[in-house]
């Protein structure tokens, strides 16, 4: 692969957490201040930014030094990237969901901006490792095709909207936790009510984060790649242990249905940013997407 096709290169850089809470507490000696009697928490955080911001000038400097940066604030939605042939996602793995949202079918690749306190299970690369695959033109990496999930929610009052499209999950839950989340959800010719802590329905990208926690679970991780999905009921609840639901973990190859039965709301890959209100007798419509994302990642990835 040639960088030729690479000539504008946009990172998004997410800002640290101590960044985050200066601007919280005002100056850092409010931030001291409340954080006294947690000195190894403050310390943390510290080191953590301190590496953040070395490896966001490594970038600037070694790696991209004629690309423009800018800070996810500053990364507009409606912007439609005239003009960038490559864009590099800085942080971690909820910053690169957030990035991949808005980035069309532009080749993104996931840079861990911490890699030695997070695993970053969706980003490829580190700085250094970035430095590495610039100075051999990129013949070092491949480009994956990502499944997306597409999402049509059509409102009791006839308003249809389309959510972002969603690269690891969508969860679908009761907007109190402390609530039951009930819906009925429908797959080719099954019908069934569920009542459970949530829905979760997920693509590969999604099988490898928090969702593999979940347990018990019928099926393993899956490739990104896959032309399919998966639909898993947390704690599904039933009156009786004779009761079986077909559709409480299974694998989608068609669209799916669910209808809710609550004051509940779609979050898409985690996002506080992607929350669509889901209220009773709302109709959400899932089903893969016909694009997919170009995510660039190391060549010897098995």
């Amino acid at each position: 692969m040639s960088n030729s096709k690479f000539k504008q290169v946009l990172v998004v850089f997410k800002r640290t957490k101590y960044e985050l809470d200066l601007e919280i507490y005002g100056s850092l000696q409010a931030y001291k201040e409340v954080t006294k009697d947690k000195p190894q928490v403050f310390k943390r955080t510290l080191e953590s930014h301190n590496r953040q911001i070395q490896s966001r000038n490594f970038l600037q400097t070694r790696v991209f030094p004629n690309a423009t940066f800018v800070f996810r604030e500053n990364f507009d939605p409606t912007d439609p990237l005239d003009g960038i042939d490559l864009v590099v996602s800085h942080g971690g793995d909820n910053h690169f969901t957030y990035v991949a949202h808005q980035v069309g079918n532009r080749p993104l690749i996931g840079c861990n901006s911490d890699p030695e306190t997070s695993v970053g299970a969706l980003l490829g690369f580190t700085a250094e490792d970035l430095e590495y695959v610039v100075q051999n033109n990129f013949e070092t990496v491949n480009i994956e095709e990502w499944s997306l999930l597409e999402t049509e929610i059509q409102y009791p009052n006839g308003k249809k909207i389309h959510t972002v499209p969603a690269v690891c999950e969508l969860s679908i839950r009761n907007n109190s936790p402390d609530l039951t989340s009930r819906y009925w959800i429908s797959y080719q010719n099954q019908k069934e009510e569920q009542k459970c802590s949530g829905l979760l329905i997920y693509t590969g990208a999604g099988s490898t984060g928090w969702i593999s926690s979940c347990s018990p679970k019928r099926f393993p991780n899956f490739d990104k790649k896959e032309r399919f999905f998966q639909a898993y009921a947390r704690e599904i609840r039933v009156k009786s242990p004779e009761i079986e639901f077909s559709l409480a973990d299974f694998r989608a190859f068609d669209e799916v249905e669910v209808v809710s039965e609550m004051n509940g709301g779609i979050a898409v890959d985690s996002l506080t940013e992607r929350h669509y209100p889901f209220p009773p007798f709302s109709k959400a419509t899932i089903r893969l997407a016909k694009e997919k994302l170009a995510v660039v990642v190391p060549n010897n990835r098995g």
